[in-house]
């Protein structure tokens, strides 16, 4: 791959985010198109809906069911692409790897909530009214699909796209580089301006824990903790114990994250001969 010419290795970079989109347009545009002969059929048969627009409401209403739907449709075209991406990775090994994930995941949690505390505290997001609107939609969907489309399949996707396949095709390039532009990339396909801001800060914080310890499970992780965490305080704690446990998330995040600078990085694995084991990486 490294003999490839600059060319191909740009474009081996930038296709995964095309098909991304391309994906989450396509299915966006065939539900609704399903739902507007539904609606039609509905109208011919019926009378006139008392909606005015039926058919923006009732993807409006199942916003996460779709967000669900291109989740598992993205995995499945992408599974071969990241399997040929992974059979051509080194392996990796991970000193106390559960602890670590432990800490991983009170990192990315701790974050999440910190810059949640600075949008209420600066009331920043009444200056993008349309990123409230899609705050709204996305928790204002059933608990379990929130759970599923938003707290699960959304990071294992986006992980195996982004630091899967996009950084592992970056190696030829600085380290530096590659955390910087997938980063930026993944920032790019949450289209709204205020949701990119802080994607591209979780992609490069993404990015640096994938370059350190080379596990995809640790990213997804960290990823399902940031997403979760918002579905947890607003859905399950009392309000007296979620103002407790915004208030702790920040010492949480610079504790895991102080004890992730200190952990050592991933070494490659080696076989019982002595000698590295090129397999593919052990996630």
């Amino acid at each position: 791959m490294d003999s490839y010419p600059l060319p191909r290795r740009i474009w081996r970079i930038i296709y995964p985010v095309l098909m991304f989109i391309g994906i989450q347009i396509v299915v966006g545009v065939v539900i609704e198109l399903m739902t507007a002969v539904v609606f039609v059929e509905g109208v011919s048969e019926y009378g006139a809906f008392r909606s005015a627009n039926p058919v923006r409401e009732f993807i409006s209403e199942n916003t996460t069911v779709i967000i669900l739907v291109c989740n598992v449709i993205t995995f499945a075209v992408f599974l071969p692409v990241w399997l040929a991406a992974r059979n051509n990775a080194q392996r990796y090994k991970n000193r106390d790897a559960l602890s670590l994930g432990i800490v991983v995941a009170g990192f990315f949690a701790g974050f999440n909530v910190a810059q949640l505390l600075v949008f209420g505290l600066t009331d920043i997001t009444r200056f993008f009214p349309a990123y409230e609107e899609v705050a709204q939609t996305l928790s204002g969907g059933p608990v379990l699909m929130q759970i599923l489309a938003v707290g699960i399949t959304a990071p294992v996707v986006e992980e195996m796209v982004f630091r899967g396949v996009i950084m592992n095709r970056m190696h030829w390039l600085p380290a530096w580089a590659s955390v910087a532009i997938q980063a930026i990339l993944f920032s790019v396909v949450h289209f709204n301006m205020f949701q990119s801001l802080y994607a591209l800060a979780a992609g490069v914080l993404l990015g640096m824990v994938y370059l350190k310890y080379r596990s995809l499970i640790l990213v997804i992780v960290g990823h399902v903790a940031f997403n979760m965490i918002s579905v947890v305080l607003s859905e399950f704690l009392p309000e007296k114990l979620a103002v407790f446990v915004f208030l702790l998330c920040p010492f949480v995040m610079a504790g895991c994250g102080a004890l992730l600078i200190m952990h050592p990085r991933a070494r490659p694995a080696v076989r019982e001969n002595g000698q590295e084991d090129c397999c593919p990486e052990g996630y």
